[in-house]
């Protein structure tokens, strides 16, 4: 066997390993399960008068597949809403503001 047939037998061989193959893209359905809707919802509904349990439903929300693009970004402005609600209320001096924010760091 001459050096450059083993070099194309190795080459092809590598190609193949090397997983040259497209990869499928994740993509979010054009709509929401009712299930997740109504999760969405009540994320951004708890924003601002549960702040701390609107982390939670985020977090649960991320975790699912059913979940739209749309809703995905409400999930997103509830989580950001709930994260100034619990900064602000934890610099007047509440711990269960600055407990739920300190968990919410140590998920990351």
């Amino acid at each position: 066997m001459s050096p450059f047939s083993i070099f194309a037998r190795f080459f092809v061989v590598a190609i193949l390993v090397s997983g040259c193959e497209p990869k499928s893209e994740v993509v979010a359905p054009k709509d929401s399960s009712a299930e997740a809707k109504s999760l969405a919802e009540a994320t951004s509904k708890a924003a601002m008068e549960q702040p701390a349990d609107a982390l939670a439903l985020v977090e649960s929300l991320n975790r699912r597949n059913d979940v739209s693009t749309a809703d995905r970004a409400v999930a997103l402005k509830a989580q950001q809403d709930a994260l100034k609600k619990l900064a602000e209320d934890a610099a007047s001096g509440n711990a269960q503001a600055q407990s739920a924010i300190d968990r919410y760091r140590a998920s990351k």
